[in-house]
């Protein structure tokens, strides 16, 4: 049996797996001359039952790859975190000589990905990583459209005024005209 590798090592790799998994590009004319490129996965993000988001992924000419799925606040990187150099400023305090301290200071940024076909590759391998070898809980149509359903038909009986399960003229339990008998120590009493 012959040894087939994993390793995603182009561009031309990660476009077909790309489209072995689904993944659609859906860039604009505009993105595309200024160097970004956005892939659409085949999975939704789900928040409640009738909103239902695909996983939308950019990449930027700056560098940056981003998760740019609409449901997100603002898009978020996928680039890899790295500590930047240390700074150096001055607190304000002087030793017990009179020479001045300094506070120590570091970030956290992104490593940037210089070229197109490294952010591809880099994009590709992440998408693998966090989406298809982890566990995803994918949702059949039908079962979407069972839960909006009953989820309309929740807030439809939420929204109703409290009304009793039966018409007033078939009320023969509390009518006003009916006379209530108690005995109390052998005594009767009709209240009305």
């Amino acid at each position: 049996m012959e040894y087939m590798s994993t390793e995603i090592r182009s561009a031309r790799e990660a476009m077909t797996i790309f489209k072995i998994l689904g993944i659609k590009e859906i860039t604009t004319e505009r993105q595309r001359k200024n160097g970004t490129q956005v892939f659409e996965l085949p999975i939704h993000k789900m928040y409640g039952p009738s909103n239902k988001y695909p996983l939308r992924f950019a990449t930027y000419k700056s560098g940056y790859v981003r998760n740019v799925t609409e449901c997100n606040a603002s898009p978020y990187q996928c680039n890899k975190r790295i500590d930047s150099e240390l700074e150096y400023f001055k607190s304000g305090k002087v030793d017990s000589m009179g020479r001045p301290l300094y506070t120590q200071f570091t970030t956290r940024t992104c490593e940037l990905i210089p070229g197109w076909e490294e952010r591809l590759i880099y994009l590709a391998k992440f998408i693998i990583k966090n989406y298809y070898q982890k566990p995803t809980y994918q949702i059949s149509d039908y079962t979407m459209d069972v839960m909006k359903s009953q989820y309309k038909q929740a807030n439809d009986l939420r929204n109703q005024t409290d009304l009793l399960p039966f018409d007033e003229e078939e009320d023969k339990f509390f009518c006003s005209t009916d006379d209530v008998q108690v005995i109390i120590n052998g005594h009767r009493y009709n209240l009305s």
